[in-house]
């Protein structure tokens, strides 16, 4: 799936024959005006290395999920058998859920900052949402299922001042991860044994797309922070901007 354009989105850009001049940074000495900082690199390998440790969480959960359907049925049974699984289990989904949130927290930290640079960088391009929406796109129901793709997806272009495709698989991947992990948790809420045989499924779907996500994401990320750096001039002498 290509990079969509979500209803609302704005129509293919045209340039100026030059960007209008900004302001420089304040305490940067030595930074020509218009110059924005880039993010620094440090803040998106932090994103990259949550969301790749989200998708080695689900990875190990998957991994259970077969023991502890197994060792479910035995203790409906009546069966004697060590629940030392079912425990591992439920402090991996534990610490998924805090990876996840960390992540998240990370991620629109540095989406919020890639999309003042982008701004300032290229003022002229038009974004499909306002900054606020950098951070409840991921979290206001129903709008959360497009709206934060519409945002990186104008960022990224902004940035590299021209539109690419290829947004669409890690948005897709993310929202399927999503999907399944958020399915995989009530069904082992539920009492019915019968829906429980569904959860090693469940769990390898979204191991599987949250590695994808994974991958894609730090595709993007790099792109970001290369066009970053490639409208930023040089720092100054003695200093950097990772």
């Amino acid at each position: 799936m290509s990079s969509p354009h979500a209803a609302g989105a704005p129509a293919p850009h045209s340039f100026p024959a030059a960007a209008p001049v900004l302001a420089g940074h304040a305490g940067v000495p030595g930074t020509p005006a218009g110059s924005p900082r880039p993010v620094p690199r440090g803040l998106g390998v932090a994103s990259v290395a949550l969301a790749a440790a989200v998708a080695g969480g689900a990875v190990v959960q998957a991994a259970l999920a077969v023991p502890v359907v197994s060792t479910l049925h035995d203790l409906v049974r009546g069966r004697s058998v060590s629940t030392a699984v079912l425990a591992a289990y439920d402090s991996v989904a534990l610490l998924f859920g805090a990876v996840q949130l960390a992540a998240g927290i990370v991620t629109v930290v540095w989406l919020w900052r890639a999309r003042r640079f982008a701004e300032a960088a290229t003022p002229w391009w038009s974004h499909a949402r306002s900054r606020v929406w950098v951070w409840l796109g991921w979290i206001v129901p129903v709008v959360s299922l497009w709206f934060p793709l519409q945002v990186v997806r104008d960022v990224r272009a902004a940035t590299l001042r021209t539109e690419r495709p290829g947004l669409g698989g890690w948005w897709a991947a993310w929202l399927v991860g999503g999907f399944a992990a958020n399915a995989g948790g009530r069904l082992m809420r539920s009492d019915s044994p019968d829906v429980w045989s569904a959860l090693p499924v469940l769990d390898a779907v979204a191991a599987v797309a949250l590695v994808v996500a994974a991958v894609l994401w730090a595709r993007v990320v790099r792109e970001v922070g290369d066009g970053q750096r490639a409208v930023a001039p040089a720092p100054p002498v003695g200093s950097s901007w990772s």
